[in-house]
């Protein structure tokens, strides 16, 4: 096949992009309480040069007791097999930061602790470092599983404290509690705040929180349903929320990852179904 020059260039360009792709990443802490410190990693695209350029900034709140693996600092590059969802956004984005554990709670967030003031005290401590970095950057708070609690708590308090800069509110694989009235109400708005936009995903064959408990809800707002006949239907005997499982959209990662990227961008959303 002969490519026009247009065509050759820009597909010379995809591929050094690809090759180049790569993020920085740091850890860091910072005093989010009288005497307690909370940790964080934050995740920067490599071709930053200039922080105040920054766009696009996602907060992370991730699941289960809300650990998240410590920085190694320094250049990463994405490796075979499961994609990182740091990297894979700060690529895409600019900047991600993922927000871990208090020091007064190493045992792992409650979920009464995720629908705390602390919590919101601790998260906004992260955030006042971050948008003094980033000032321009707009918000996006991305919530995983029990972390949507946290995203919709968190997003709901700051609203006032962030302003223009909170973007949006993202939810995957999310709990019906994390649709709490008064969180839900707050992000809606009212005649003096504009909605502050949502995107719920889930996977329909989701064996951890099922898919029929939120999709009511999930309708309520932008919603991308996924379905892959290669995940095992749900089985009400067992629960499966590990690596590969749909919980964690197994094997679609990167195509999840990237319809969130694209509603970020763009607003737009499509369902994803892959068949065998």
């Amino acid at each position: 096949m002969k490519l026009s020059k247009y065509s050759a260039l820009l597909f010379t360009t995809l591929c050094l992009q690809q090759a180049n792709a790569a993020w920085i990443e740091t850890g860091a802490t910072v005093e989010s309480r009288p005497g307690v410190k909370t940790m964080y990693v934050v995740s920067a695209d490599k071709g930053i040069n200039d922080p105040k350029a920054v766009k696009q900034l996602v907060l992370l709140l991730t699941g289960g007791p809300g650990i998240i693996p410590p920085s190694v600092d320094g250049v990463k590059e994405q490796k075979p097999g499961r994609i990182a969802l740091r990297g894979y956004f700060a690529e895409r984005l600019g900047v991600l930061v993922a927000v871990g554990l208090p020091g007064d709670q190493q045992q792992g967030l409650s979920l009464e602790w995720r629908e705390g003031p602390e919590h919101v005290q601790d998260i906004s401590a992260v955030m006042d470092v971050m948008m003094k970095q980033y000032p321009a950057a707009r918000i996006t708070v991305l919530g995983f599983s029990n972390g949507c609690r946290s995203a919709a708590n968190v997003s709901a308090a700051a609203r006032k404290r962030w302003g223009e800069n909170l973007q949006n509110v993202v939810m995957l694989s999310c709990s019906m509690e994390a649709f709490n009235d008064r969180w839900i109400s707050a992000l809606d708005g009212s005649k003096d705040d504009k909605k502050v936009p949502m995107l719920v995903v889930h996977h329909k064959r989701d064996n951890c929180l099922a898919f029929e408990n939120v999709e009511a809800q999930a309708n309520r707002h932008d919603f991308i349903t996924v379905d892959d006949s290669k995940q095992p239907r749900p089985n009400p005997v067992t629960k499966d929320c590990g690596n590969g499982s749909a919980h964690v959209f197994g094997g679609k990662e990167d195509k999840v990852y990237q319809a969130v990227v694209d509603w970020i961008n763009t607003g737009k959303t499509n369902d994803l179904k892959y068949d065998k």
